[in-house]
């Protein structure tokens, strides 16, 4: 099974990826866990990705492209993978698409999360990262056990 959530911020796709990807025994995979893997484990593309996080830029596509097709390559993807907020723009849809192409694989579904934007606005307002392990927790519906002692606010995960 080859899937790919897409939506918004704070829509839920990473929580109901994690569910489904765990029940089905595949990687749920992120870009913003991509990302965070490569620059821990200082790989070119993980080197240069981090230049523009510490900046607070966005990560290009070509860098984002890049770590995502490496992490295709992993065994674990073999029996299936749920990209979980990618492809985010056209760019990185086109550039997937050449990939499953070049693998001789193609996407099973695609599913896209809507959400009101007050919705959005409560859920993103009330999320909280810790500083320690990168948890994302949210003040109301998954709060830290911990209590807010060493969190942070945080936008889109993704994002840091």
């Amino acid at each position: 099974m080859r899937l790919a959530f897409v939506g918004p911020p704070g829509v839920g796709k990473g929580t109901q990826a994690q569910r489904l990807a765990e029940r089905r025994g595949i990687p749920k995979i992120s870009t913003g866990d991509v990302l965070r893997d490569a620059v821990r484990r200082g790989t070119p593309l993980g080197i240069k990705a981090k230049t523009f996080m510490d900046s607070g830029s966005l990560v290009p596509d070509d860098v984002v492209i890049g770590m995502l097709e490496e992490r295709l390559r992993a065994d674990d993807t073999r029996k299936g993978y749920l990209l979980d907020g990618f492809p985010r723009t056209i760019r990185q849809a086109q550039a997937l698409e050449t990939i499953l192409t070049g693998r001789g694989e193609r996407l099973d579904a695609v599913v896209a999360f809507e959400i009101a934007q007050d919705v959005v606005v409560a859920r993103l307002s009330g999320r909280r990262g810790c500083g320690a392990c990168g948890r994302v927790y949210h003040v109301q519906a998954d709060p830290s056990p911990a209590g807010s002692r060493g969190l942070r606010r945080t936008a889109d995960p993704a994002r840091r």
